[in-house]
């Protein structure tokens, strides 16, 4: 432990580092190429987690040695991201404990998967100690399945679906670009007027990066559906791609109301995007946060697998 702390001391990369500064749009450029180089279907393998989560946390962000160097919060509150790219990973380890023993802080790296975790133990053996995150975990899906929802254990969402059908011989859904943007916020705006009583600082910072998303759609890359019964939008869905075969879906809303809205957007969204990409395979729902009524909701669905997470810690 001695000698890596004195090489946390001595790092040769610090005299060519960046200044930290806040995420910005034009970070896409340098930032895309080093979370996407692991290929993995983690949310975390995207810019736009990145982007529209960052502007609410006020993510910090640099390029160091070939990695990525991020972190948001101060002292107790200090949190790391794993430190994706290509370049050695201990000279930026050494990095995130600089800034966590100069602001007296516990080392913590949230988001690592398995792999990644295996990653850090070899780089630095012993250095760090791993706590699962189930909250964290994200939820993996057959884009097929859920584009088609065959099989008995997906058999109530197909109901929903024909019975949304039923309901609303008029329904259809639409690409999500600019033209539909206004009914969207419209209906976010709905949404959170429904679910004021339960408002949390992470449903804040989520309305604030739906509407970053709307504000830069085009450049975040961000494709989407929005769902429609009639001349009314009941519900609507986007995100980005996700490595070479995987689709990672930012938000979902819908009129929880309206019978069937929800398995109709899923529907919508899954098959949309195995038109516009045949070699589709996986599309990640992200996490549950720790939500029971949304954990119930994500696994009724019938994940393919989780992606499981972890806590590094090092004191």
């Amino acid at each position: 432990m001695a000698d890596q702390n004195l090489l946390c001391r001595e790092n040769p990369y610090l005299s060519d580092m960046e200044e930290y500064h806040r995420i910005r749009l034009a970070d896409r450029e340098w930032m895309n190429p080093l979370i996407t180089a692991e290929n993995g279907l983690a949310t975390d393998n995207c810019f736009g987690t990145y982007y529209l989560w960052g502007n609410a946390f006020g993510l910090q962000v640099s390029s160091f040695g070939g990695r990525l160097a991020a972190y948001c919060g101060r002292g107790e509150e200090l949190r790391f991201f794993y430190p994706h790219g290509r370049g050695p990973l201990k000279p930026v380890l050494c990095e995130m404990e600089r800034i966590a023993r100069e602001q007296g802080a516990v080392l913590i790296i949230n988001g690592v998967t398995q792999s990644q975790k295996a990653e850090l133990e070899q780089a630095m053996p012993g250095y760090f100690t791993f706590q699962e995150k189930r909250d964290r975990a994200d939820y993996i899906y057959s884009a097929e399945k859920l584009a088609s929802l065959s099989g008995k254990k997906l058999h109530s969402k197909k109901n929903h679906c024909n019975r949304f059908e039923r309901d609303y011989p008029d329904w259809h859904s639409e690409i999500l670009g600019a033209e539909q943007v206004s009914d969207c916020l419209a209906l976010l705006s709905d949404w959170e007027e429904g679910h004021q009583e339960a408002a949390d600082e992470m449903q804040d910072a989520e309305q604030t990066a739906v509407k970053t998303a709307f504000r830069h759609y085009q450049e975040l890359k961000m494709e989407g559906i929005a769902l429609y019964a009639g001349e009314q939008l009941v519900g609507f869905s986007f995100g980005e791609m996700l490595g070479e075969n995987g689709f990672d879906v930012h938000f979902e809303k819908a009129y929880a109301h309206i019978n069937g809205a929800y398995a109709m957007v899923n529907r919508q969204m899954a098959r949309m995007l195995l038109e516009r990409h045949p070699g589709l395979a996986y599309i990640n729902r992200e996490e549950d946060m720790g939500h029971e009524n949304l954990r119930i909701a994500k696994e009724s669905y019938k994940p393919a697998f989780l992606i499981e997470k972890y806590s590094a810690y090092h004191k």
